[in-house]
C-alpha cells in the first residue's frame, strides 16, 4: 500500500525527466518510507535505473557490490575499480552520453564509516555536472550524518539541487491505513502507533484497535518491540549516555533542568550535546512556550514519535514482567485504564495542533495562524502558574483552545468557567476555542467561540 507523499514523488519524477544532471538527497528516520517514495517515483520511467541499497558491512564490500550491479546493468563485463573515486568517475563518464538514474540507498552507512566519501562525491559532481545526464539519488537514515552533508562547511554543500526530508505521516494521512475505523479509534491508533508508514502497514484494519495494540506492541517479542529496540540502538550506540537520556524522558523526566541535573552526575556527560543529538536524530523534540521561548526553565523534552512514547511508558519498564506472558491480561490490568484516561487525552492535544495546522495550510481557518504551541503564564505576585497546551498566535493576538477528551458534551458551564478563569488571570487571549471528543450542547454559541469536534478532524 502506498499513500500520500504526492509532492515528494512529483519532485523526484520531474528531476528524472530533466535533460540535465540532477542530484537528489532524500533522508529521514528509519521506516519513514524513503525507499518506497523512490520506487514509486522511478516505477514508470523508461530511464535505465540502478537501485543499490547499502548494508551494514564494510565500505569495500558495499562499493564492490554497487560496482558489480552497475556493470551488470550496463553489460560492461568484469571491470574493476580501485576505489569509490574511480567508480564514480566511470559512472559520470558514461552518463555524458547516456541518461542514467543511480540510486544509492542508505548512503549514510558509507559516510558513517568514512565521511571522506562525501568529498569524492562533491569532486565528481563538480567535474561533470555541466555535461552529465546522470540522475543521482542518495538516501540515508542517519539524520545527523545526512544533514552534515548539506551544511555550509561540507564539501558537498550546494551540490544537491533537490533536498527532501521525509517526515512521518500526520494523523490524517496515517488514517489511510485504517479507513473504516471510527474517528475515536483512528485517534487511538495514531496516539499509539504514530505516523511511520511501516508500523502502520502492520495494523490489521479488520481487527479492533485494542487487539492491534495487544498483538503488535504489548505481546512479548512482538515485531514492533524488536524494531524499536533496533532503531534506538542503531541510532544511539555510538554516543555514550544517549540511552540514559532516552530512558529518563521515557520515565517521565521532561524538564530541561531535571534532565541536566541527572545526566551531569555521569562522568564526562554533556547534557546539551546529548539532547541536541537526539533532536537531530528525530527521536525527541524540544517544547517551549510560544510566549517565552528563551526561558530554559520552561523548556521540556518529549518524544517526537507516539510509538516510542507509548512503548517507554507502558512496555519498557515492564519489559520482563511475568504478566506479559498473557498480553491480553497485561493490557487490561496495566495499560488500558491509564492509556484511555491519561495517555490518549495528552496525545489528543498534540493531534489537535496537527488538525489546526492542517486547516491553516488548507486555508480553512481565519485569521491565518502564525504560530502554535504552549502558552505559559506566571503571576509571581499572586503565586499563580498555569500552562495552556494549545494556543495559536495570529495578527490579532492569541487564541487559547481547551481540549476535552471526555465522554461528555461541552456545555456553557464549561465555557463560562474557562472564560472566567482566563479573565481572572488577566491573560491577553482575544478569543477562546474548544476542541471536544464528544461534541457540544446545542445552546453553545459557535459563532463566538472556535468549536471543533472529533469528526471534524477527518473532514479536511
Amino acid at each position: 500500500m502506498f499513500f500520500g507523499r504526492t509532492n515528494e514523488v512529483k519532485e523526484i519524477k520531474e528531476a528524472i525527466e530533466s535533460p540535465k544532471f540532477e542530484a537528489i538527497m532524500i533522508y529521514g528516520r528509519r521506516r519513514v518510507g524513503k525507499t518506497e517514495i523512490i520506487k514509486k517515483a522511478t516505477k514508470e520511467t523508461d530511464v535505465l535505473t540502478i537501485h543499490f541499497e547499502c548494508k551494514k558491512v564494510s565500505n569495500k564490500t558495499n562499493i564492490d557490490k554497487l560496482a558489480l550491479m552497475f556493470n551488470e546493468k550496463l553489460s560492461l563485463g568484469n571491470i574493476t575499480y580501485n576505489d569509490f573515486d574511480s567508480f564514480l568517475d566511470h559512472v559520470f563518464k558514461i552518463s555524458l552520453n547516456k541518461k542514467i538514474v543511480l540510486i544509492i540507498d542508505e548512503f549514510s552507512f558509507l559516510l558513517n564509516e568514512d565521511f571522506s566519501i562525501e568529498s569524492s562525491l562533491a569532486t565528481a559532481i563538480d567535474k561533470y555536472k555541466n555535461e552529465s545526464q546522470l540522475k543521482l539519488i542518495i538516501s540515508g537514515s542517519y539524520i545527523g550524518i545526512m544533514t552534515k552533508m548539506i551544511e555550509y562547511e561540507s564539501h558537498s554543500y550546494g551540490r544537491f539541487n533537490h533536498i527532501i526530508f521525509v517526515r512521518p505521516f500526520n494523523y490524517l494521512d496515517s488514517s489511510s491505513f485504517y479507513p473504516n475505523y471510527s474517528s475515536e479509534d483512528k485517534i487511538k491508533i495514531y496516539s499509539i502507533f504514530g505516523g511511520l508508514p511501516y508500523f502502520n502497514s502492520l495494523i490489521n484494519p479488520n481487527d479492533t484497535a485494542d487487539n492491534n495494540i495487544i498483538n503488535l506492541i504489548v505481546k512479548r517479542d512482538s515485531i514492533i518491540e524488536h524494531e524499536i529496540n533496533e532503531m534506538i540502538l542503531s541510532e544511539t550506540n555510538k554516543v555514550e549516555y544517549l540511552n540514559d537520556v532516552i530512558s529518563l524522558i521515557g520515565s517521565g523526566v521532561h524538564k530541561y533542568s531535571d534532565i541536566v541535573s541527572q545526566i551531569k552526575q555521569k562522568k564526562g556527560a554533556r547534557p546539551d550535546y546529548l539532547l541536541s543529538k537526539l533532536i537531530d536524530m528525530n527521536i525527541i523534540e524540544k517544547e517551549a512556550p510560544i510566549n517565552d521561548k528563551s526561558n530554559n526553565k520552561k523548556v521540556q523534552y518529549v518524544f517526537s514519535d507516539n510509538l516510542f512514547d507509548f512503548y517507554y511508558q507502558f512496555i519498557f519498564n515492564n519489559f520482563n514482567s511475568i504478566n506479559r506472558e498473557n498480553p491480553s491480561f497485561f493490557f487490561r490490568e496495566f495499560v488500558e485504564e491509564k492509556m484511555n484516561n491519561n495517555y490518549i487525552p495528552r496525545k489528543f492535544e498534540k493531534i489537535a495542533k496537527e488538525f489546526l495546522l492542517l486547516k491553516n495550510i488548507n486555508q480553512k481557518i481565519n485569521p491565518v495562524i502564525e504560530e502554535i504551541g504552549k502558552y505559559s503564564f506566571n503571576d509571581s505576585k499572586n503565586k499563580v502558574n498555569r500552562e495552556f497546551d494549545v494556543v495559536t498566535r495570529d495578527k490579532y493576538g492569541y487564541i487559547s483552545y481547551e481540549c476535552k477528551y471526555t465522554n461528555t458534551l461541552i456545555n456553557n458551564k464549561v465555557i463560562n468557567e474557562e472564560e472566567e478563569q482566563v479573565k481572572n488571570l488577566d491573560i491577553n487571549f482575544y478569543k477562546l476555542g474548544f476542541i471536544s471528543k464528544e461534541g457540544f450542547e446545542k445552546n453553545v454559541d459557535k459563532e463566538k467561540y472556535n468549536c471543533f469536534e472529533l469528526d471534524d478532524f477527518y473532514k479536511i
